[in-house]
């Protein structure tokens, strides 16, 4: 049973970013709202597999046709994890989620509206909001400091990223964050 919902898990994940081209092997200003989304779903899942105690070798025996360069992603995560921290790793992806998206508005500016690529830029734009918050509460800010700030249709996100990290800790709450976004990701209009 584990291994069906892993391998379902993967395939919902791994790929439709595997029909992309990782960030890295396109030019600059190539990539989309969707490919950043995409790729930041995969790595985000790998974490949170790792989180729960998946190794390396595990993940690729539960996932018998997964890519070579899905597997080289893994092993790249895996190794960043260790080195970092899964915490601080957590935090990467999501920053550069957000440098991924700035790159996408700056090459193509705001996508058409009720399109493909406007769903994945809203994700986008709300992970971005979401990382912003927990930043701040990991830093330390007051609560209420930080939810006057946001627009009414965050203060609900800024409520739960602090309770999760006050009665969960900051690994659950990464996981809630990235659980978050993967949700959006997948509600395709």
């Amino acid at each position: 049973m584990r291994r069906n919902a892993i391998t379902l898990l993967f395939t919902l994940v791994f790929l439709p970013a595997t029909a992309l081209t990782a960030a890295g092997d396109q030019p600059e200003g190539q990539q989309s709202y969707e490919s950043c989304g995409l790729i930041t779903g995969e790595y985000l899942t790998v974490l949170q597999l790792i989180s729960r105690g998946y190794t390396p070798e595990s993940l690729k025996q539960a996932l018998p046709d997964i890519s070579e360069k899905a597997q080289g992603r893994v092993d790249m995560l895996v190794t960043m994890s260790r080195r970092d921290g899964i915490i601080d790793s957590y935090s990467t992806i999501n920053a550069e989620y957000a440098v991924c998206a700035k790159k996408v508005f700056d090459a193509r500016g705001l996508p058409p509206k009720a399109t493909r690529e406007a769903h994945f830029h809203q994700c986008a734009g709300e992970n971005k909001v979401g990382y912003e918050i927990a930043i701040a509460a990991l830093i330390g800010a007051p609560e209420a400091d930080v939810v006057k700030q946001l627009d009414s249709r965050h203060k609900a996100k800024a409520e739960s990223i602090f309770q999760d990290l006050e009665s969960a800790g900051t690994l659950a709450m990464f996981d809630s964050l990235s659980t978050e976004l993967k949700r959006c990701l997948a509600a395709l209009p």
